[in-house]
């Protein structure tokens, strides 16, 4: 920059991109319609830049990492379909999965807004539909064997053409769903955030000028690269590997590799994924822009510092085998891919950021449990369906200096617990339990959070369809912290013919009255559980999340619980034998 005037304006722009990206996610959140947007906050928010040919991201909203790291494969796919065939007033729409997508529920609007033949902004919104057609509602098709069976892919098409809609492509996406209204309502609030975006992109533009915005985008990628490859250069060189594996594919396979190698050499990172397993059958593959979401998720995690841009990326390399599980190609299927394997690709990522930084890592992958209900609503006479979130609200984990709290891991942060009142008023069911479970969070030094366990009563009769992972192969502890409590579910508790499911099980019907029970696991401990401070496990023994059993025999800490104190002598000898 030539002037401090110059570096001035460079930092207001870049904190005037944050804040349309708020802007973008308050706009989505107040006007969308399903309860995935509203309640859960299941979408992400972002701003791009297209200046000379290059796709940059440049700002996000406290979005969803496997979001909006993956828009930018989105965005670039929308230009290579596109080329110079852009126009003002355009909007565009990405999803299928081998074209910049993740799955396909997961739909990408993005507004270009051509400030000069070279100097393109892109406000974009990726968010999960509700309901994409394919044969099973809420597209968590546990049998799937092929892309076709997940849903409707729409590869790169233009659904604004200068300011208009395009009836025809809008009115084809929504006979492919269930529910119209909803997707119809949840893509108008994607595009309206989008036009709200590009009004705030343009009063950047007449307040600054395009030189200035171009200036700023240069200086914002140069900035975080320079950070990443300054801390970087701190490490040591080497290779650091890991591997980890993924329960299950939903489809009889089981413990299937992931095998990440990091190499550290000077400024710059390079991880690999030979090793890891091929495409299964199963719908556990991950698309390109997914694997490459879940690597900077953890990359992220440990360089919590520095704005997350294009620039973070550019000073790393990720090498796919193609055809793999972290590189399938169609038509493999991928529906449940942004959980699993991405939650194992996160984790065997983050163990072998470990043995670099082991102070910097932690669980930052989000919890693997999952069901979709659906059905007849008998008060509204709507069909309706519903991926509980509720029921999978933990996977935070220990970290170095600090406890796991009460959530998802921080990396997921953006998502939101849906209220409790307000899924009873949407759906038939009644929420009888939703707390932490005693003696479930991971040992260590540092404790990983507990287990949630959920409980409803269901008021009207519905399918369930269970898609779990994580039941053996939990997340993750590290520095000899113990792995988080493992996921599972129990249809129709205490009946006779209950089912309790660690794996899936596919349109199983519950009755009125019926109940529906799971366990969410919670991430893993950081350091050895001995090394505990014996008043921390105290705390948690008076917080009711440890008994004086588990106190003994997880940490070697003795509780007297007549004087609510610990036995330092009893204690002593405990942890030396």
């Amino acid at each position: 920059m030539s002037s401090h005037y110059d570096m001035f304006t460079t930092e207001i722009v870049r904190n005037s991109l944050d804040i349309v990206c708020q802007e973008l996610s308050a706009t989505v959140e107040n006007t969308a319609l399903s309860p995935v947007f509203t309640l859960t906050h299941d979408y992400s928010c972002g701003v791009f830049s297209a200046i000379g040919g290059e796709v940059a991201l440049l700002a996000r909203d406290m979005a969803v990492p496997v979001h909006i790291f993956a828009s930018l494969e989105s965005v670039k796919t929308m230009f290579a379909a596109f080329g110079d065939d852009i126009h003002p007033g355009d909007v565009f729409l990405v999803t299928d999965p081998y074209m910049g997508g993740t799955h396909c529920p997961d739909w990408t609007v993005i507004k270009p807004v051509i400030l000069d033949d070279d100097t393109i902004f892109l406000p974009c919104v990726r968010g999960h539909v509700v309901d994409v057609g394919g044969p099973h509602p809420g597209n968590y098709n546990v049998d799937a064997r092929e892309i076709w069976q997940e849903g409707f892919r729409i590869p790169p098409v233009r659904i604004v053409a200068r300011g208009e809609v395009v009836r025809e492509v809008w009115e084809t996406m929504l006979a492919n769903t269930r529910m119209p209204d909803d997707v119809r309502g949840d893509l108008l609030a994607m595009v309206g955030a989008c036009r709200v975006g590009e009004r705030r992109i343009r009063e950047l533009a007449d307040k600054y000028g395009i030189a200035a915005l171009r200036e700023s985008v240069s200086y914002i990628l140069n900035y975080s690269e320079t950070r990443l490859r300054a801390l970087v250069r701190d490490w040591p060189d080497g290779t650091y590997e890991h591997t980890e594996y993924v329960d299950h594919d939903f489809a009889g396979n089981r413990d299937i590799p992931v095998k990440v190698s990091l190499t550290v050499a000077g400024d710059a990172l390079s991880v690999s994924f030979d090793g890891t397993s091929d495409a299964v059958p199963g719908f556990i593959n991950s698309p390109r822009g997914n694997t490459l979401s879940q690597v900077f998720t953890a990359l992220t995690a440990v360089c919590p510092d520095i704005p997350v841009t294009s620039g973070f990326f550019a000073p790393v390399t990720v090498t796919l085998p193609e055809g793999s599980l972290v590189d399938a190609q169609s038509p493999s299927p991928v529906g449940n891919c942004t959980l699993s394997p991405g939650t194992t690709i996160i984790d065997a990522t983050m163990k072998a950021l470990e043995q670099v930084v082991p102070d910097l890592v932690g669980t930052a992958a989000c919890d693997m449990n999952g069901a979709d209900c659906f059905g007849l609503n008998s008060r509204t006479g709507r069909f309706w369906v519903d991926s509980d979130m509720a029921a999978s609200v933990m996977s935070a984990g220990g970290a170095y200096g600090v406890d796991g709290w009460g959530a998802w891991a921080a990396t997921f942060c953006a998502l939101k617990m849906p209220s409790l009142e307000m899924a009873e008023v949407q759906f038939p069911f009644v929420t009888l339990l939703q707390e932490y479970a005693c003696d479930t969070a991971a040992p260590g030094r540092w404790r990983g959070a507990p287990a949630v366990h959920y409980r409803r009563r269901n008021t009207d009769s519905m399918l369930c369809t269970v898609w779990n992972s994580g039941y053996r192969n939990s997340l993750v502890g590290y520095a000899g912290g113990a792995r988080g409590a493992g996921n599972y579910w129990v249809l129709r508790e205490g009946a006779h013919d209950e089912l309790t499911v660690v794996d899936l099980c596919n349109g199983e019907r519950l009755e009125p009255n019926s109940m529906l029970f799971s366990q969410s696991g919670g991430g893993g401990g950081w350091g050895g559980a001995l090394d505990r401070d014996p008043h921390a496990v105290l705390d948690d023994w008076l917080d009711g999340l440890v008994s004086i059993e588990g106190a003994r025999r997880d940490y070697g800490v003795v509780i007297d619980a007549s004087t609510s104190t610990v036995d330092p002598t009893a204690t002593a000898a405990a942890r030396a034998g």
